[in-house]
């Protein structure tokens, strides 16, 4: 009888073990990045970032311009500007090099995450890649987009206008992808605010969409929306800039997450400036 007890307390014991293991190993996070761009039909993301969440150690040289990470029994090394990198002091030729994008340093994802043995999985209606580590999911954006949040619950219309069929529904507070803008819609029933503030192209839950832009409040004011800044400005120095003449923005103030950029045109390079238009840089919609 003593002994079936002691053989119970050991098989108990190993049951609990087994189970605490079984729930660690099982653990997984889900991680999301953004700032990736798709260059040649491959993604590069911010440098630290994905570094970071692969947890790698990461040495920038500012002066050459190079990157060594190191994970486990993998170093690589790669030069801003040159498909020539190294694995393990081992010379590879990708096809797209590390460069400076706004400010950051992107990296070619598919060959980091693989040098490091992740598994990558491109979703090409998102514009997402999907790295699957032990631990982790690691979801990079790198589509073009700006960030905003639902003021409200809005319907999501197939296009720019309220007579158009109604596809889903955005949740009060929900964050959506915003990936492009018109200044107008048709049959709008507040013509005024709908003029000033126009339809945005979204993105949320695998649909893709308009929503009238003053329900939605933006992460950056000031950002432009994808699409809207070189037709918008190409239109205003075909409008308003002769050849002698200078022109620059001016932030000026934020109304529910929405920026106005003033422009503002210098004659013949010198002297005043004028203030010739506001800009909506979420839609391109500009007003004297």
């Amino acid at each position: 009888m003593e002994e079936m007890k002691k053989f119970l307390t050991v098989l108990l014991i190993i049951l609990m073990l087994s189970g605490t293991s079984w729930e660690t190993a099982s653990a997984s996070t889900t991680v999301t990045l953004d700032g990736g761009k798709v260059v040649n039909n491959r993604t590069l993301v911010p440098l630290r970032a994905i570094f970071e969440e692969l947890g790698t150690t990461v040495q920038w040289n500012q002066k050459d311009k190079t990157i060594t990470a190191k994970k486990g029994q993998t170093t690589i090394w790669l030069e801003v500007g040159s498909k020539t990198t190294k694995i393990n002091n081992k010379a590879v030729t990708i096809d797209v090099p590390a460069q400076v994008y706004n400010g950051s340093t992107l990296v070619p994802l598919r060959f980091i995450s693989e040098s490091f043995g992740v598994k990558t999985t491109w979703n090409a209606k998102e514009e997402t890649a999907i790295l699957t580590a032990d631990d982790k999911t690691i979801i990079v954006n790198a589509g073009e987009f700006d960030s905003a949040f639902a003021l409200d619950t809005i319907d999501i219309k197939s296009s720019p206008g309220e007579i158009y069929d109604t596809i889903g529904v955005i949740s009060d507070g929900a964050n959506v992808k915003v990936v492009g803008g018109v200044p107008t819609g048709y049959d709008q029933e507040d013509w005024y605010s709908y003029e000033m503030y126009g339809w945005s192209k979204i993105q949320y839950e695998g649909l893709t969409g308009w929503v009238a832009t003053h329900n939605l409040s933006f992460q950056n004011p000031y950002n432009w929306v994808p699409g809207i800044k070189d037709n918008t400005l190409n239109q205003l120095k075909k409008e308003f800039v002769g050849k002698s003449d200078k022109f620059k923005l001016v932030e000026a103030g934020a109304f529910n997450g929405v920026g106005s950029l003033e422009f503002y045109v210098q004659y013949d390079g010198v002297g005043q400036w004028y203030r010739v238009v506001s800009i909506n840089p979420k839609t391109g919609w500009y007003h004297g």
